[in-house]
């Protein structure tokens, strides 16, 4: 009998290789595949999500598990594969833009910010929240071979998506996991996660980069339980 399948989509870089951690936590329970994103080109959700799909297995069961701006791809995965994934986890994301309405009007001006340098103390202040020197380092250095249009092209996204009609007409179990000390995406800011009793929302004392700060404590208190119940 096969282990479950985790297919996990990342955030805003695409690459996937921030992932080592929760992979090694999990690898002795499931079978893990990790995708990435096209680096160039359109960088909407649709897109990226009609480029996925045949990532997607169709004789087998499986997990999505989307972290931040992978989230809403996830969303949109679950609703438009062939066959549907057994249940759906969210970290650190969001169904819609936590920025509504404002998000959407400052949305064309995104592409100006390529002009503005990216430094390794802004990545640590904003997604570890001042710690994780390491992780911040090296997200600081994967990032610098991506293209800054890409990137950006995948803010615009975030800042203009709605996946709140998506997730709500899905039946399976989703678990949302929630950080609630994150600077990037306050708490303050909507979620846009509809009230369902297939929904479950979770906080967590972290910063943003749940996956990279705590992946073992996740693993083994959020996320295996939950793959695990009814």
């Amino acid at each position: 009998m096969l282990a479950p399948l985790l297919i996990l989509l990342p955030g805003t870089d695409g690459t996937g290789v921030f992932f080592q951690g929760l992979v090694e936590a999990l690898k002795a329970f499931y079978e893990i595949k990790v995708l990435s994103y096209p680096q160039n080109g359109d960088q909407s959700y649709e897109h990226i999500g009609r480029h996925l799909l045949s990532e997607l297995p169709t004789d087998r069961d499986y997990i999505l598990v989307g972290e931040s701006f992978g989230g809403p791809l996830a969303i949109w995965l679950a609703t438009h594969a062939a066959v549907k994934p057994v249940k759906l986890i969210l970290g650190a994301t969001f169904a819609a833009s936590p920025f509504s309405r404002p998000g959407q009007w400052i949305a064309p001006l995104v592409p100006l910010a390529r002009f503005i340098p990216l430094r390794k103390w802004q990545i640590k202040f904003m997604l570890f929240n001042g710690g994780h020197g390491q992780w911040a380092a090296q997200i600081f250095e994967q990032t610098r071979f991506i293209d800054r249009r890409t990137l950006l092209a995948r803010v615009q996204s975030v800042l203009r998506c709605d996946m709140r009609a998506a997730l709500a007409a899905l039946s399976i179990p989703v678990l949302c996991l929630n950080a609630t000390q994150d600077r990037l995406l306050p708490l303050c800011l909507p979620r846009h996660y509809p009230l369902q009793n297939n929904i479950r929302i979770v906080d967590l004392p972290l910063p943003h980069m749940i996956f990279q700060c705590a992946s073992d404590t996740i693993a083994k208190n959020q996320i295996i339980p939950f793959l695990m119940s009814a």
